[in-house]
């Protein structure tokens, strides 16, 4: 019983130390993400905040009690010319973007918009975003890297407890047999004594 604890102590460790080094992989190519969307939003670049977490998202399961966020939509109300005395209205919801008082005095731009591609006719901008597009790239396929490596590490270590298991299995067996055959000698032994005695042997 006493080496049995021991192996399910050891199989324990084993899992904890495979967690750790899961953990610690995983947390390189999250917090990359989770920093370049922040450093995105902060340097204005939506279009780079927008991917950005939406790789961190892949690195991660849906959370229990998600936030739940809305979009606001402004009413727009058309009145329509009519002979009537009350002129009939119709109502059209438009989204709104809305972003934080430090972005006031910024131009907004919107991704493939003729502005966007005018933008892009400088050199100095089509050489910035084509560099933020290639270290995006990368972030993708860090993450493309990790999620494989998980996969590759939840693999293992179910391999490695399953072996485990199997192995504790055997010296269960090991030790069962052990103590039957000692229980057959102590059993033999007592039966020779007891006969010995008696005057049989």
């Amino acid at each position: 019983m006493l080496l049995r604890n021991v192996y399910v102590i050891f199989l324990s460790i084993l899992f904890l130390a495979s967690c750790t080094v899961y953990t610690e992989k995983q947390s390189e190519a999250l917090s990359q993400s989770v920093y370049a969307t922040k450093d995105s939003i902060d340097c204005a670049r939506i279009d780079l905040a927008d991917n950005y977490s939406t790789e961190s998202t892949r690195l991660l399961k849906p959370p229990k009690n998600r936030i739940q966020i809305q979009s606001v939509y402004k009413k727009n109300i058309d009145n329509i010319a009519s002979n009537s005395k009350v002129s009939p209205t119709i109502v059209n919801k438009q989204r709104v973007v809305i972003i934080p008082e430090k972005y006031r005095n910024d131009t907004v731009v919107v991704v493939s918009s003729e502005e966007y591609q005018k933008l892009l006719q400088d050199k100095e901008i089509y050489e910035q975003i084509e560099k933020d597009n290639a270290s995006l790239r990368d972030a993708k396929r860090a993450v493309d890297e990790e999620l494989i490596q998980q996969a590759n590490n939840r693999d293992k270590m179910i391999q490695d407890l399953n072996t485990m298991q199997k192995k504790l299995l055997e010296k269960d067996l090991a030790i069962l047999q052990r103590n039957i055959i000692i229980a057959v000698l102590l059993v033999t032994i007592g039966a020779g004594v007891y006969l010995r005695m008696k005057g049989v042997l």
